[in-house]
């Protein structure tokens, strides 16, 4: 891609190897690989599946000639050849989208109890959670039916690696455990570290989760397209032409009004409705809930909001499907924030923190098997230094993610739970190993005990909690 000149289309006769699907060529950005071929390759709009085929495949056979011939040139020494290749990379600068790069923490080996006790059950050895070492995943998930300890071990886990790093954190609570009136309440009342309340439907998220202008086209038409798919999942029989409307209008939002509210968003997705002679359909349904409850105020660019720590209650919005687009809205900003982001760096083999985010009733977006800004948060996310934290009722809440999702996670704490085959199938990633619904089972967990898998630890049965 760093060649100037476009490369010339294969011939009819080339012979082909095994083909290689999308999202295993290009990776986890493959959105931004597509942006540049079309953009490098001159595809205009009526270009098809079959020329953007052919320019990749042009591409991929200049590319391989042009390896080997510097592989050769450096001796057939791939430390060299990286060295060599590193000089076509673009100067890297701050991200003008979020306008803010968070600092990363250095705290060294950050090492965690896993509760008050944190002993295996019944030796009694001594147990910590070492969160960010050398090839290890900060990402943990706790499972478990209520008044197990699942909610209870999170919040601790968090406490922990805020009081070591002082970084900040989310918090999405779609049930509404942790505020009451303004202030931390259950697990998180007397937490310790500042963080700030807001009980969405009686307060905004003062969050400006759309771009710049200055940004450029192709962000502009990602997040518009992001911000059109969120949506779309939270309505139902929202058809194509309905949901190209709705792009159209959030591009227009983003280049040409101030300020960029859900608000003017909702009038001009009117507008387009009106001139194609349509009338109120569920995504109006969904930016009138939105913009009557006031869920957002477009306050502040993402990367000072995500540079303090808040908690969001949802407990005063009074249907899933709103809910739902309220977390999908905020985890939306919250990826293309992170993911901005420069590496953490790593210090003796220690990588570095930046945000902490955890979110309760996790099945509520797991569920949505296309939605993809979480598993990118899990995926891509420890590289940027965020750890995620994931709580959620029983293994069943994995099904249907991708077979490589839970290996992204470092850590799994199971406490009494149900289960289904397929749901057990999902945490194998994690775990390592084929599991047995008895080992999820409350008499082989007894109150406060955990099954756990743990970085460098075979699993285990876990006591966190002795009252």
């Amino acid at each position: 891609m760093a060649e100037a000149l476009q490369p010339p289309a294969l011939p009819a006769d080339t012979a082909f190897a095994k083909s290689i699907a999308g999202e295993h060529l290009f990776g986890e950005e493959i959105d931004l690989w597509i942006s540049a071929i079309v953009l490098d390759g001159e595809l205009g709009p009526n270009a098809s599946v079959d020329n953007f085929r052919a320019t990749v495949e042009a591409h991929w056979a200049r590319g391989a000639q042009l390896l080997k011939a510097e592989l050769e040139e450096c001796g057939n020494d791939d430390a060299k050849l990286v060295s060599r290749l590193s000089e076509f990379l673009p100067e890297v600068s701050p991200s003008i989208e979020t306008g803010t790069l968070l600092p990363s923490i250095d705290a060294g080996e950050i090492r965690l109890k896993v509760g008050s006790v944190s002993r295996t059950y019944p030796e009694g050895e001594e147990v910590e959670l070492i969160l960010n070492g050398q090839g290890t995943s900060p990402h943990i998930a706790l499972m478990g039916q209520t008044g197990t300890g699942k909610s209870r071990t999170g919040v601790d886990i968090m406490r922990q690696v805020l009081e070591k790093t002082h970084v900040p954190a989310l918090v999405i609570d779609p049930k509404g455990e942790f505020v009451r009136e303004g202030r931390l309440s259950g697990w998180l009342e007397g937490f310790g570290v500042e963080m700030e309340p807001i009980e969405v439907g009686k307060q905004p998220i003062p969050l400006d989760f759309l771009p710049e202008p200055s940004v450029g086209n192709v962000s502009i038409q990602n997040a518009a397209m992001q911000f059109r798919d969120s949506i779309a999942l939270c309505c139902k029989g929202a058809g194509n032409i309905q949901q190209d409307l709705l792009r159209s209008a959030i591009d227009k939002v983003i280049r040409h009004v101030r300020p960029r509210s859900l608000e003017a968003v909702k009038e001009y997705y009117k507008a387009e409705l009106d001139a194609q002679e349509k009338g109120l359909d569920s995504i109006m349904s969904r930016l009138n809930e939105l913009t009557g409850l006031k869920c957002f105020t477009p306050e502040m660019p993402a990367g000072d909001f995500f540079s303090r720590s808040w908690i969001l209650s949802l407990k005063a919005i009074g249907t899933e499907e709103l809910k739902r687009l309220v977390i999908l809205l905020v985890l939306d900003t919250l990826k293309g924030f992170l993911l901005t982001q420069n590496d953490a760096p790593v210090n003796s083999g220690y990588r570095s923190l930046r945000h902490v985010f955890m979110i309760d009733e996790a099945r509520r977006i797991l569920a949505e098997k296309k939605y993809q800004s979480l598993v990118d948060i899990i995926r891509q996310g420890r590289s940027k230094g965020c750890v995620v934290i994931l709580l959620s009722q029983d293994p069943s809440d994995f099904e249907g993610q991708a077979d490589d999702f839970t290996t992204q996670l470092g850590s799994c704490l199971a406490f009494a739970c149900l289960q289904t085959r397929r749901g057990l199938r999902a945490l194998q990633g994690v775990y390592g190993r084929k599991l047995l619904p008895s080992e999820f089972a409350d008499t082989w967990l007894p109150k406060w005990v955990a099954f756990s898998k743990l970085p460098g630890r075979s699993a285990e049965r876990i006591t966190c909690w002795d009252d």
